[in-house]
């Protein structure tokens, strides 16, 4: 079975945190990619963003795990994105294949993604912010 690429849109985007923590060194490819029908949130108290359902386009990045590091990669980043278990209440992030464009080569392709669980967050309709151009890079670069 073919292994499924990740979408990332928050701190594992290249040059950011969770890049250098998780998937430096373990990826093979990355390319610009966007994510249709989603919201995009910046969550100051804890420091990262959420995509939800919605109507806006979030900016990210497809990223291609090297075959040797699949597993123990993808395995941390459930870990980090507090993903326990397909459709589990307790998710942070519920983690689920959503067709994603490729900006290269205009394709979409099915990629895993990391959704955020907002029904486990009291405040985050109160205290997240909004970001309607859907590029939290973008947003964190020029705050």
């Amino acid at each position: 079975m073919k292994n499924i690429n990740l979408f990332v849109y928050g701190s594992l985007r290249e040059n950011f945190f969770n890049y250098d923590k998780y998937l430096k060194g373990k990826v093979e490819k990355i390319f610009p990619a966007k994510l249709e029908d989603m919201n995009l949130y910046h969550m100051p108290y804890k420091g990262y963003p959420a995509i939800t359902k919605g109507e806006d386009v979030v900016c990210g990045e497809i990223m291609v795990i090297n075959e040797s590091n699949y597993e123990e990669t993808v395995k941390a980043m459930d870990k980090m994105e507090g993903f326990i278990s397909d459709n589990n209440p307790e998710n942070e992030y519920h983690k689920v294949i959503l067709e994603v464009e490729n900006l290269l080569t205009n394709e979409k392709e099915k990629c895993f993604v990391y959704f955020y669980n907002k029904e486990r967050d009291m405040i985050f309709e109160e205290e997240s912010v909004y970001i309607p151009h859907g590029d939290w890079k973008e947003y964190m670069l020029n705050k």
